[in-house]
This record gives structure tokens, sequence and C-alpha cells, in this order.
């Protein structure tokens, strides 16, 4: 999955992933029933905290 965030953006990091990931859903990109990598995976993939993604 890939998810592009801004630090320059006025929007908070949580709320980018967390309209990433529909964005990505009403667009067909996720399928349903396709898993998303884990808080951790994802994490690590972003460079931000668990917690931020836990927020998103």
């Amino acid at each position: 999955m890939k998810i592009l965030i801004s630090n320059t953006s006025p929007n908070p990091i949580y709320e980018q992933i967390k309209s990433e990931i529909k964005r990505q859903i009403v667009k067909g990109d996720l399928s349903d029933g396709e898993a998303l990598p884990s808080i951790r995976k994802l994490a690590l993939d972003l460079q931000v905290s668990v917690i931020t993604t836990k927020r998103a």
C-alpha cells in the first residue's frame, strides 16, 4: 500500500493517512476483503509513530 504524507500539510498526519486509505478504497485500489498492513508495519513504512497510525 502506497500512502503519501506531507509534513508541510495543514492537515494532521493521521488525517492524511485516513483520507488516503479511504481514497484508495473508493478508487478501487483496495478491494473488498484485502488486508491492510498492520499498525506497526504502516508506522514503519511511513516513518511515523505507532500512536499516529492508531489515530488514523
